[in-house]
């Protein structure tokens, strides 16, 4: 039986707890088995010991970035609705580990937490009341995460079997790099921000001056900038101390 829209959306609120009973063993394991439930007990609802193996068969050693979990519950639950026998299922579970491990750190860890945090500081240090700014964050990272997740549940149970190509397909990686590329300009831009403040100058001059330098230092040397900035943040802070 298929699954309904509201199987999908528990699915996608269990997710939320995939990490919840980590463990050396199984990792993510029974947190995937406990957010796929909704879903095996649509697919299997006229045979209860069906339902049962699967929960046990999920529950088994998995890992992935718990933001594209998702697509590994979608994949899997649309395999489990074609049929496909365990053996198959458990090389599956195996095959997605990596990559969605992978693809997650680049796209939320190195990619969209760094940019909007960067963002907020700026925002900070242009005079944003502080609960603001930290609020804004919240609330601009976790629209984002949140969108992922249902992106990544809706590819996995629209593709199946076939989800390896959807994401590569998909523009993640380009995001990727699009994000990083962009919070390297916003972190020179906040490092030419503080040192203005700390140096006392505020909304001197030279202090926006230097912001668009290190703004454009950050687009044509993204490798560089963050080592620049650093040692320029390092600097003055110690200059400001003396």
């Amino acid at each position: 039986m298929k699954p309904r829209r509201r199987d999908f959306v528990r699915a996608l609120l269990r997710s939320f707890s995939i990490q919840g009973s980590w463990n050396e063993r199984t990792m993510t394991g029974p947190g995937m088995a406990h957010a796929l439930a909704p879903l095996l007990s649509r697919i299997h609802a006229d045979d209860p010991a069906a339902f049962r193996r699967a929960v046990q068969r999920h529950s088994r050693a998995f890992n992935a970035h718990p933001y594209l979990a998702p697509v590994a519950i979608g994949a899997l639950a649309r395999l489990e609705s074609d049929g496909a026998d365990a053996d198959t299922l458990s090389r599956f579970r195996s095959a997605l580990r990596a990559p969605l491990g992978a693809l997650g750190d680049g796209v939320a860890w190195a990619g969209w937490r760094p940019f909007c945090a960067s963002a907020a500081g700026i925002a900070f240090v242009l005079g944003l009341d502080p609960l603001f700014a930290a609020g804004a964050f919240l609330l601009v990272y976790n629209a984002g995460h949140l969108a992922l997740r249902v992106w990544g549940l809706r590819c996995g149970w629209r593709s199946g079997r076939s989800v390896a190509s959807a994401l590569k397909r998909a523009p993640l990686r380009r995001i990727e790099r699009a994000l990083v590329a962009a919070n390297q300009v916003l972190i020179g831009v906040l490092a030419a921000l503080l040192i203005g403040r700390l140096a006392g100058t505020d909304h001197a001059l030279w202090t926006d001056g230097g912001a668009v330098i290190v703004a454009l230092m950050g687009y044509l040397a993204p490798r560089h900038i963050s080592a620049v900035a650093m040692a320029s943040l390092i600097a003055a802070c110690v200059v400001w101390l003396l």
